[in-house]
């Protein structure tokens, strides 16, 4: 049962937000005047949302070689499809700067519409990097899980200096040129080839493993910098009940499963994070009594190590209890965006598709 320490939070909900992004002047001044007058007028600000997050799915998909093969060798013989993957994350960058624009211009500016984009981001933060990273076998399987595991702690630190502050912050350099690093890199790639990307650059690694090796120090930084305005006993919660089991689960599996265990770890290890992150955005914005232990997940670690760890089990083990858990972290997950979305309807009789309560005071001056 969950229980709120301020059931009055979503009528004081106010959206305050300071973007010093490089990109987002280029952008906001040149094309998203131009790209809002394509989307259409009455459509939910929440489904432009909802439509940007399939190209940051679709880029995965294809980059992790789920849907049309192992990049190492469907990309080597068309390069082209790492042009897609850069527009469809160009995509994506266009819808999640948009749905803010088309929320103020419909009224649609709310607590709910602030949660929909940032838990969705949640997903796009770990999956742009996971997948670049499964694309090409030369980067090598421990710096790809340390980056993710950099990346959800990075992520949470976030929302939760923006919980415990009331302002998001965008600097100089954001997730905004993140972004634009990620699908320029992309189109690099189509026009290079995959080959060239193979080739040894510096420190032994290859071309694509040292440019690779920036996002990790890149996520450290972030961490470094927000660590003391971010709650320490909760991020050491987090860490132990769920980031590091799964962790050491990915790396001892690697040995074993190979670029599946990579795989399959680093989606846990981001779904379970995005978990507490999605509860740190409803703490904020609709008063949820933040908690910061889940015996579930902690059971699913417990069982992750124990089909890893113990001699004899069948070979198929821990297959089974990583399908297990993913399918139960999704469970977990989308009873979290279903109770969020009903408890706004609670409060402010506001749905999905529902215009915001007239008189919430926004102050908006970057992207909702």
């Amino acid at each position: 049962m969950e229980r709120y320490s301020d059931p009055d939070r979503p009528f004081k909900y106010s959206y305050k937000s300071v973007n010093d992004s490089v990109i987002n002047v280029v952008y906001s001044r040149y094309w998203l005047p131009l790209a809002i007058r394509a989307v259409p007028e009455r459509i939910s600000a929440n489904i432009v949302s909802v439509i940007g997050d399939m190209g940051v799915w679709a880029a995965f998909l294809i980059l992790s070689g789920l849907l049309v093969g192992p990049m190492n060798l469907v990309g080597r013989d068309r390069p082209w499809l790492f042009g897609i993957c850069a527009l469809c994350l160009f995509f994506y960058h266009t819808m999640d700067n948009l749905d803010g624009y088309q929320a103020r211009k419909t009224g649609q500016s709310g607590p709910l519409g602030e949660f929909v984009d940032h838990w969705f981001d949640s997903f796009n933060t770990f999956l742009i990097p996971l997948g670049l990273g499964l694309a090409f076998p030369s980067i090598p399987p421990l710096m790809v899980a340390t980056t993710i595991f950099l990346c959800c702690i990075a992520d949470w630190l976030s929302l939760r200096t923006t919980r415990n502050t009331g302002v998001l912050v965008f600097g100089r350099i954001s997730s905004e040129e993140a972004l634009f690093v990620a699908y320029a890199f992309c189109a690099a790639i189509w026009v290079m080839g995959y080959d060239w990307w193979t080739q040894p650059g510096l420190f032994g690694l290859s071309r694509v493993a040292v440019v690779y090796a920036i996002t990790p120090i890149t996520f450290l930084v972030s961490i470094l910098m927000t660590f003391k305005s971010a709650g320490r006993p909760d991020l050491l919660a987090i860490m132990v009940s769920c980031i590091i089991p799964i962790f050491a689960w990915t790396i001892v599996g690697e040995q074993i499963m190979g670029t599946t265990a990579i795989l399959a770890g680093c989606l846990l290890m981001g779904f379970s994070t995005a978990r507490f992150s999605g509860d740190v955005m409803r703490d904020r914005l609709v008063g949820l009594e933040y908690r910061g232990f889940y015996p579930g997940i902690v059971l699913m670690d417990v069982l992750l190590l124990a089909s890893e760890l113990i001699p004899g089990l069948p070979v198929w083990t821990s297959s089974a209890v990583i399908a297990i858990s993913l399918v139960g972290i999704f469970c977990s997950l989308g009873g979290q965006f279903a109770r969020t979305v009903a408890r706004v309807r609670e409060t402010l009789g506001v749905g999905f598709f529902g215009p915001a309560l007239a008189g919430q005071k926004s102050i908006e001056s970057g992207d909702a």
